[in-house]
């Protein structure tokens, strides 16, 4: 037997056959009983979009040249600062940066950085561009304000006199981390 319903009735049948969704009632449809409960549930959504800037190169070279002993006449004299950057590229959204250094410090002054070599006496002393001391515990930032897609981080180093000078070659190499504000 074939039977076609339309209207209130057949409205009143598919919401007893299928039950309620809402447990609301409206006028003209019947509740069936509710067998489990329904939870309503909320996605708390966190993050940040932060800015990004990528390097041109993950490694710069600042070479002192050949400094001679005279040049260093006592503790705390310096040598002649030599410069190099860290260029940035596809900079987007970053307005400025934030640089820690973390190198080994001088035995007798731990603002500087110490040299690998075997010349004894010196250390090297590193600043940025504008002439803010870098220090090497790996904590201290020193902060740059960026300009364009292309910004330079401009450091200079030196060396400085810090104890009885023994000539010889005398590296030093720093581990540089910049944070993209």
């Amino acid at each position: 037997m074939n039977v076609e319903m339309s209207g209130p009735l057949a409205a009143i049948l598919l919401g007893v056959a299928l039950g309620s969704f809402s447990g609301e009632s409206t006028a003209g449809s019947v509740n069936a009983p509710s067998t489990g409960s329904a939870d309503a549930l909320q996605f708390d959504i966190t993050g940040t979009v932060a800015p990004s800037c990528s390097l041109v190169t993950n490694r710069i070279g600042i070479d002192l040249g050949v400094v001679s002993v005279s040049e260093l006449p006592a503790a705390g004299e310096g040598s002649r600062w030599r410069a190099a950057a860290f260029i940035g590229a596809d900079c987007v959204g970053a307005t400025h940066a934030s640089v820690t250094m973390r190198a080994a410090a001088a035995e007798e002054d731990s603002r500087y950085i110490a040299t690998a070599g075997d010349a004894r006496g010196v250390a090297v002393e590193l600043r940025t561009g504008s002439g803010e001391r870098v220090l090497p515990d790996g904590t201290t930032p020193v902060r740059f304000d960026l300009a364009g897609t292309s910004p330079e981080l401009r450091f200079e180093a030196r060396y400085v006199r810090v104890g009885p000078l023994e000539p010889g070659n005398a590296p030093a190499t720093a581990l540089v981390q910049i944070t993209w504000e």
